[in-house]
């Protein structure tokens, strides 16, 4: 099973801006039980010491592989490695993440006894709280479980229950069966792993999984939104006082209304063929109407008049007339 010539994990590090991880993380690959492996750490154009730090750690272990690249992303940065990749079996970790004591070890036994194409573990998933402190936070682990290679895909549909989130970094793939696979360098935001595990998945590997815990992966906190409007600093213009456009104005308060016949006060009815004082319905006019004819009666002149529709007692038709609030019995 083993490749005399070349060791059997390479684990792909893209680094990018990590100077403060970025050693812990590559310690805890380098210190691993196993010792057929090597280590690619690919620096993903960081401003900071963190390609110092790599280039310091290859000087000090021959199992350490130093790439640097102009910023590309994630992808770009391990699609690099895994080009330049040795090893029997491929594996990932973030720069801030860690890998346990005896991960590999564990691993390789995995190989040794089923030679799968896939091989994946538990993992620890740990998480900032407000305070800034990590924490660790609960998930299903899953059971112990295998997928064959099936034409249907109730097998995989299985593998995925009980496997868990399909992340890359708990997991080693055989180099020769992904071939020519790569990341989709697209993704500068997220999802890669699915998108590449999913492709994996396509070509019918033989997997298997266990639950227990081979690596730590770390969730830094977001950043809480910035706050709109924007506070205002010496030399920004300031905007004119008064109303700004696409700002809905206030509307006024509805001014409680009384009937003008009793002086009660009006109440608000769900149809407008009511009055709003006593609640009797506004008698409607049975005669036809002429053509062209228009209500003889008026109404009197208000210093507001609201544009509303209106029940007209007189004529029973609904009119955009000043509303009086009253009808035939309060009148």
């Amino acid at each position: 099973m083993e490749n005399r010539t070349a060791p059997l994990f390479s684990i792909i590090m893209p680094v990018y801006n990590a100077a403060a991880t970025r050693e812990a993380a590559a310690r805890s690959v380098l210190d691993q039980g196993e010792r057929s492996l090597e280590l690619l750490l690919v620096d993903d154009g960081s401003a900071d010491e963190s390609l110092a730090i790599a280039r310091r750690l290859a000087a000090a272990d021959a199992r350490v592989r130093v790439f640097a690249q102009q910023n590309g992303g994630i992808c770009a940065a391990r699609n690099c490695a895994l080009a330049a990749a040795r090893g029997e079996y491929v594996g990932f970790c973030d720069d801030d993440d860690l890998y346990l004591p005896g991960a590999l070890h564990a691993a390789a036994a995995q190989i040794r006894q089923t030679g799968a194409d896939v091989v994946r573990a538990g993992y620890e998933l740990w998480r900032e709280n407000a305070a800034g402190r990590p924490v660790q936070l609960p998930h299903p682990v899953g059971e112990p479980c295998a997928l064959d290679p099936a034409p249907d895909g109730a097998a995989y549909l299985a593998f995925l229950a009980h496997s868990g989130p399909q992340f890359v970094w708990n997991a080693w793939y055989r180099r020769a069966f992904l071939g020519d696979l790569r990341f989709d360098e697209r993704c500068r935001s997220g999802l890669e792993d699915f998108i590449f595990n999913a492709a994996v998945y396509a070509a019918a590997p033989r997997a298997v999984y266990t639950p227990a815990p081979t690596c730590r992966h770390f969730e830094m906190r977001t950043a809480p939104p910035a706050p709109w409007p924007p506070p205002w600093r010496p030399g920004l213009k300031r905007c004119p006082p008064g109303p700004r456009r696409n700002t809905p104005r206030p509307k006024p308060a509805a001014r409680p209304a009384n009937c003008q016949a009793s002086g009660l006060r009006a109440r608000r009815s769900s149809s407008r063929s009511f009055c709003t004082s006593c609640g009797t319905a506004a008698p409607k006019n049975r005669r036809p109407k002429p053509p062209g004819r228009r209500c003889a009666r008026r109404w009197p002149p208000m210093r507001t008049r609201p544009r509303a529709l209106t029940f007209c007692a007189w004529q029973g038709k609904i009119k955009r007339k000043p509303p009086r609030w009253r009808c035939t019995r309060c009148a």
